[in-house]
């Protein structure tokens, strides 16, 4: 058997990379009933003649619906000062990331466009929350800073459209991709990529674009466990009055005290807030439908 990697799911083949080429291989009727092959996935191959097909699919570290794609290794977040930041969206995938032991890096692109502190304000947000923050410019040909981080890791890009993630990629890779534009009506952008790829760049050192995010929902998390998710509280946490205090109207928190005091970002926490109030609304949503399918 030979091992390879999933770059990419075609209609009716999967495009496997095999260290040393790119070959196309179908599925066993069984194994693709049982579980559809994803990019990322780590495989096993079979060969039949002067053909492969795709035997075993390993055991996934982890997987991500939206996009679909598995074993990721840590996720771009691609910031840029245009389109303006939903920072909303920032966060939510920050916590999907977290619950499925994905590192998390944010990417500045679009350093060439004066701002009244854009970067300032992200690093004040985030410094200390994601693994790393790193500053590009694709439009200039200044991606370098981006190459270590990028090293033997499969990494996602991800974000808002038009923020740059093709055009980053298109540098990293020499490649010629269609760009995302801006919308003069709305400025936002409008997608050009329709679904994940893996693109490599190296011995084991893999990139995937993503459509653009315009909605994230978070994935199984229940308000109440929210603040676990949320490293920078954890050391603050221990200070609460209450033990699984969730640091927003219990007495004595910690968490609260601390951002008052301007150790903890106060945008940071006020949509922490706010992401609360959505967990427990949606919450009350499901069990109101529940209720209702179990009485009918």
């Amino acid at each position: 058997m030979q091992k390879g990697r999933v770059i990419k799911v075609l209609s009716d083949r999967f495009a496997v990379d095999s260290g040393e080429t790119v070959v196309f291989v179908k599925s066993r009727t069984k194994l693709k009933r049982e579980t559809l092959p994803l990019p990322g996935d780590e495989v096993l191959l079979d060969s039949c003649g002067d053909e492969y097909i795709l035997s075993k699919i390993e055991s996934r570290r982890n997987r991500l619906i939206r996009p679909a794609i598995a074993n990721v290794d840590q996720i771009i977040i691609t910031l840029a000062p245009i389109p303006e930041v939903e920072f909303f969206t920032v966060d939510k995938m920050i916590v999907n990331a977290h619950k499925y032991g994905i590192n998390t890096v944010i990417c500045i692109n679009k350093t060439d466009i004066t701002t009244n502190g854009f970067a300032d304000d992200v690093i004040s947000q985030y410094n200390g929350v994601v693994d790393k923050i790193v500053s590009v410019c694709a439009a200039e040909g200044q991606t370098d800073s981006l190459y270590s981080v990028l090293y033997g890791k499969f990494s996602c890009f991800a974000g808002q459209s038009a923020v740059g993630k093709t055009s980053i990629i298109n540098r990293l890779c020499g490649l010629n991709r269609q760009v995302g534009e801006l919308s003069e009506k709305t400025m936002r952008g409008k997608n050009t990529t329709t679904g994940a790829e893996l693109i490599k760049l190296g011995s084991e050192t893999f990139v995937a674009d993503t459509p653009g995010f315009a909605v994230v929902e978070l994935d199984g998390i229940i308000p109440e466990e929210l603040h676990l998710y949320y490293d920078e509280y954890l050391e603050y946490a221990s200070c609460c009055k209450y033990h699984m205090c969730t640091h927003i109207n219990e007495p004595d928190c910690a968490v609260r005290k601390a951002v008052v005091l301007g150790r903890l970002n106060k945008q940071r926490y006020e949509r922490y807030c706010e992401l609360t109030k959505e967990l427990k609304k949606a919450n009350t949503r499901r069990k109101s439908w529940r209720n209702a399918y179990e009485n009918k």
